[in-house]
């Protein structure tokens, strides 16, 4: 097989993906979205949520990996 057909075959393949991965970017778009009255009940929750007793203590025992994780990406990435 010649390099100019193995590199047509290539640009077919790659163009194939693109059209497929757009695709799933318009489906995702287009998905149904929470109405404005569920997402202040959602937006609600969270708060309650990171108010509570345990999400703090969560976030406290956290710390050390998120901030191990934070100069990890500084340094390698």
């Amino acid at each position: 097989m010649s390099s100019e057909v193995r590199l047509a075959e290539e640009r077919l393949a790659l163009t194939d993906r693109i059209i497929g991965l757009e695709e799933q970017v318009h489906e995702l778009q287009s998905a149904s979205r929470l109405s404005p009255t569920e997402t202040m009940v959602v937006e609600a929750k969270l708060a309650g949520m990171q108010s509570s007793l345990t999400w703090r203590a969560g976030r406290v025992v956290t710390l050390p990996v998120r901030v191990i994780r934070v100069i990890k990406r500084r340094v390698l990435g």
